[in-house]
């Protein structure tokens, strides 16, 4: 996406572009959020407070075994989407609402590449937390967090977007075990409180 995005916010205002692919980013984790919030009222309607108990149990264990997915210390193929998003949005739907589509796209979180199989543990939480505002509220930051990913790597590539995609692909392997150590963490700082 920073191969291709890049050279687009060149043509036009590179702040203007930059912040609608935020924007979109934001309403598609948000767009993610109300449907899995929905989902998990429908839930703690069914289950009452045992989905309490289904929140502590579940999301700790999927946060370990995508950490340890992370971590390399289960060799398992990765639960991921190849899917990318359409490079030609921004000639078909025009230049700010495809890169605000682009977005979007990478906001849902779930249709697009995922690089960390802990990121998929997300999803899992919001609709497990039975709170509408929660899940709209985890979801968004997640949305956002991709999107500003893709602004960061465009805004430090210096038109040098080869480049820049390269040195992100460097750091895939360094990244995702933090990412998994972190999912550690939050795991056990979920069954002691």
């Amino acid at each position: 996406m920073v191969g291709q995005i890049g050279p687009l916010v060149q043509v036009g205002k590179r702040k203007t572009a930059l912040a609608f692919h935020v924007l979109g980013g934001a309403a598609g984790g948000a767009t993610l959020g109300v449907l899995l919030g929905f989902a998990g009222l429908l839930l703690r309607a069914a289950l009452g407070d045992t989905l309490d108990t289904v929140f502590v149990v579940v999301v700790p264990a999927a946060l370990v075994y995508a950490a340890s997915v992370d971590l390399g210390l289960l060799r398992v193929r990765p639960i991921t989407s190849e899917r990318q998003t359409p490079g030609s949005w921004p000639c078909s739907l025009g230049h700010y609402p495809g890169i605000f589509g682009w977005g979007f796209d990478l906001g849902l979180g779930i249709s697009t590449r995922i690089p960390h199989q802990s990121l998929l543990v997300l999803p899992i939480a919001a609709l497990l937390s039975g709170n509408l505002a929660t899940a709209v509220a985890i979801m968004t930051v997640y949305g956002t967090s991709r999107a500003l990913a893709v602004v960061a790597a465009v805004s430090a590539a210096d038109g040098d977007f080869v480049g820049a995609c390269d040195a992100i692909q460097t750091q895939v392997l360094p990244l995702k075990r933090v990412v998994g150590a972190t999912a550690l963490v939050i795991a056990g700082l979920i069954v002691i409180s």
